[in-house]
C-alpha cells in the first residue's frame, strides 16, 4: 500500500471559510491543500448561490467593534461564547478590508442588492442555479485563483470520508475522488465543509424526527461528513439541532421560482397558522428563524397553512422594505398555492378542512392580544413549508477555531470554521448573525492560528 501523501495543512471544504483560510495561509508562506467535492472553482456550497450580504447580526461589518459585540450578544440571547463574540466583532472590519485588498468589490447594501439573485429577467426565483456574475461567485473564484497562484493546491471533485490520528501526531484524511480512494497525511486539518442540511439521516437525528421532509432551501452538498469525522475524534458540540431558514410556499418543492423568495415569515407570524386538521398552531416566534425551528420539529412540517384576511394580505403579505419578491403578488403570479373566499366557510371548503374547526382557530387567534385580528373579507390561505438553509449547530471551537473536546481542551491539530461549527450562529429563540461574515471572519482566524502552528 503506498504511503500517504504528506501535507502541512489539509482543508476539507472549499466554501468561503475554507478558501479564505487557504488564501490567508498563502500570505503566511504556507501551501495548503484544499479538498472540494464540487467539480469547478467556486465549489458547490451555499455561499455560491447566496445573495452576498455581509453583515454581523444585521449590522454592517465596518460598524465599531464594541457595537458589533453588543449586537452579537443580543441576537444570540447572550448564548454565544464571549471569546467567540469578541473575535467575531474585532475581526469583522479587518476581514472586510482583507477582501477589498484582494480586489473584491464591496458596496453598501441597497434596495434588493442582496436579493437580486431572486429577480431573474422575468421576476422569477432561481433556486439552486449558479450565476457566474453573482458577487459571491466571483469572490470565490478569485480566491481559488489566489490560492493556486500562491502555490497552494485545490483538488476538485474530492470528498473527505474519514479522519484518524497518525502515529507522529498528525492526521490521516481518507479521501475519495474520481480515480478512487487515497489518503493524505496532514500536520493540521481544517474542517470547513458546511453544515448537515443535505443529510436526511442527520436532520432526523439531531433536528427533528420529520425534519428531513422540510424544503432544502440550499445546495444539497453539505451532508455533514466533517461533523461526523470530528465527532468520531472526540469533538464537543454546541447548538446542535438548530437551523437557519425561512418559510416558503409548499409548492417550492415542484416550482423552482418559489424559492429562495418570496419568504412568508412575516405573514406567518402575524397571521393564523393551522395544521392539516385546521387547528391553530400557537407559535410564539417573533422572527422567521425561530418559526422555522418550531415547524421543523413538528410531526408534519409540510402540513401547515397560513390563514389571513384582506388587511393582512395587503399589509404583511405585501410588505418587504427591500423590494424583494413578496407573497402578494409574487407568489400568486408564480403559481404558488393560494386560495381566497368571501367567507371562512368558503375558505374552509376550498382548502379541504372542517369549517367549524377553522372558525374556532380564527376565534382563538383573534383572542390573542399579540396577533392582528382576522376580520376583513376576503379571507386567504397559503400552503407553506419551512425551508432549511443551513444547520446552525456543530462542533465547539475556541476563538482560534481549534476544535474542543468534552473538557473544553483543544484537540491538537484539528480546526473548524463556518457552518460546521456551533454556538455562534443564533440563539435559543432564533436569531441570525450572518453566515457569510462568520465564514469569512473565522476562516481568516483559522488561517492565522494554523499559520502560527505550522509556520
Amino acid at each position: 500500500m503506498p504511503a500517504a501523501e504528506r501535507h502541512d495543512c489539509v482543508i476539507v471544504g472549499g466554501g468561503l471559510a475554507g478558501i479564505s483560510a487557504a488564501r490567508r495561509l498563502i500570505e503566511l508562506g504556507i501551501r495548503p491543500t484544499v479538498l472540494e467535492r464540487g467539480t469547478e472553482d467556486g465549489g458547490a456550497g451555499n455561499a455560491r448561490i447566496s445573495g452576498g450580504l455581509l453583515h454581523v447580526a444585521w449590522e454592517a461589518m465596518d460598524t465599531p467593534a464594541d457595537d458589533l459585540h453588543a449586537r452579537l450578544l443580543k441576537e444570540t440571547d447572550g448564548e454565544i461564547d464571549p471569546a467567540l463574540a469578541r473575535r467575531f466583532a474585532d475581526g469583522a472590519g479587518p476581514a472586510l478590508e482583507w477582501l477589498e485588498s484582494h480586489g473584491i468589490e464591496i458596496s453598501p447594501k441597497g434596495d434588493v442588492a442582496y436579493m437580486r439573485h431572486a429577480l431573474a429577467p422575468h421576476g422569477e426565483g432561481i433556486g439552486r442555479r449558479i450565476q457566474p456574475e453573482r458577487g459571491t461567485d466571483r469572490t470565490l473564484v478569485s480566491l481559488y485563483k489566489g490560492v493556486r497562484d500562491g502555490g497552494g493546491e485545490v483538488r476538485l471533485g474530492v470528498s473527505a470520508e474519514g479522519l484518524a490520528p497518525d502515529s507522529d501526531g498528525g492526521w490521516i484524511v481518507s479521501c475519495r475522488g474520481a480515480d478512487g480512494s487515497f489518503d493524505l497525511h496532514a500536520r493540521v486539518v481544517l474542517v470547513a465543509d458546511g453544515g448537515f442540511q443535505g443529510s436526511p439521516e442527520m436532520l432526523t437525528r439531531y433536528v427533528g424526527a420529520s425534519a428531513d421532509t422540510a424544503l432544502l432551501r440550499a445546495m444539497p452538498t453539505s451532508t455533514g461528513e466533517g461533523l461526523r469525522m470530528l465527532l468520531a475524534n472526540g469533538a464537543q458540540t454546541a447548538g446542535l439541532g438548530r437551523v437557519y431558514g425561512h418559510v416558503v410556499s409548499r409548492d417550492a418543492f415542484e416550482n423552482d421560482t418559489l424559492w429562495p423568495y418570496p419568504t412568508l415569515d412575516k405573514l406567518c407570524i402575524q397571521a393564523l397558522l393551522v395544521d392539516r386538521r385546521g387547528e391553530r398552531f400557537p407559535t410564539h416566534a417573533t422572527d422567521g428563524v425561530a418559526l422555522v425551528n418550531e415547524l421543523v420539529r413538528t410531526e408534519t412540517p409540510r402540513a401547515f397553512r397560513i390563514v389571513c384576511d384582506e388587511a393582512l394580505w395587503n399589509g404583511a403579505g405585501a410588505d418587504n422594505p427591500y423590494g424583494a419578491p413578496v407573497p402578494n403578488p409574487d407568489l400568486v403570479e408564480r403559481g404558488g398555492d393560494h386560495h381566497a373566499a368571501e367567507t371562512l366557510e368558503g375558505l374552509a371548503e376550498a382548502i379541504g378542512i372542517d369549517a367549524p374547526t377553522l372558525q374556532a382557530a380564527v376565534e382563538a387567534h383573534n383572542a390573542d392580544p399579540s396577533k392582528l385580528a382576522i376580520a376583513e373579507a376576503p379571507f386567504h390561505s397559503i400552503a407553506i413549508v419551512p425551508g432549511i438553509t443551513f444547520t446552525q449547530g456543530g462542533v465547539k471551537v475556541d476563538a482560534d477555531c481549534a476544535v474542543l473536546d468534552a473538557l473544553d481542551a483543544p484537540i491538537p491539530g484539528l480546526y473548524a470554521a463556518g457552518s460546521c461549527t456551533g454556538g455562534i450562529h443564533g440563539g435559543p429563540r432564533g436569531g441570525y448573525v450572518g453566515g457569510l461574515a462568520d465564514a469569512l471572519v473565522f476562516g481568516l482566524a483559522a488561517g492565522d492560528a494554523i499559520g502560527a502552528e505550522v509556520g
